[in-house]
């Protein structure tokens, strides 16, 4: 049996700044994705790949690095045999800093749902479905208001450009949830009198969480 999670200790970070541009010039389908692309990156630096051809699915993700080379590194945990084949062009960007939430009160990233396709054949006498690609989740984020704290004007930064950022979840079993989506919140405010004021966070998932042991 695993370990059991608490949320305890968790520490949540959002995206702040970018390095500049890396030029990627060819990614592999394996078990774990390659990027061919000369870096300096270290292990376990996050990096946001965007601007691919081809490998579609691969755009928008926040990845681990795992085994650099200095013209190569590896996309730690990212299985790519099923995704399309690297046609040309993409920039990775190091993750160079973080701000840091100390307001949150609950996080919650509810299990994606699949879309229902009806595939009923006029011959049937009942409804027949089968599931189709999954909604992208919407993490939630519910905070102890701070509208003038560094992060949260971070946050409603980003949620009126309707931009992507990486975040980065430790938990207090030392397991690390990463994903990169579209940011809203930061803006609201609710309350009642007597009552500590709270907004929310919701984070659109741009592609697919990985989760790391450590």
């Amino acid at each position: 049996m695993g370990q059991n999670i608490l949320l305890l200790n968790t520490k949540v970070d959002m995206q702040k700044t970018l390095a500049t541009n890396v030029t990627i010039t060819a990614i592999s389908k394996a078990a774990e994705a390659v990027v061919t692309a000369t870096n300096t990156y270290t292990a376990g630096d996050l990096v946001v790949i965007t601007a691919v051809l081809g490998m579609a699915e691969i755009n928008n993700r926040v990845v681990r690095v795992k085994s650099p080379s200095g013209s190569a590194f590896t996309c730690e945990g990212l299985d790519s045999t099923a995704f399309s084949t690297y046609a040309s062009a993409g920039v990775a960007n190091k993750i160079t800093a973080f701000d840091a939430f100390d307001n949150l009160t609950s996080l919650s990233y509810p299990e994606p749902s699949p879309n229902a396709v009806d595939v009923t054949t006029i011959h049937l006498t009942q409804k027949l479905e089968i599931f189709g690609l999954d909604d992208a989740p919407t993490i939630t984020m519910n905070t102890i208001s701070d509208p003038l704290g560094v992060t949260m004007a971070a946050v409603r930064a980003a949620s009126l450009a309707k931009a992507l950022r990486a975040f980065r979840c430790t938990l207090q079993n030392g397991n690390i949830l990463i994903f990169n989506g579209y940011v809203a919140g930061g803006r609201g405010l609710d309350g009642s009198a007597g009552a500590v004021a709270t907004g929310q966070i919701s984070v659109k998932l741009a592609m697919p969480e990985q989760y790391f042991v450590s």
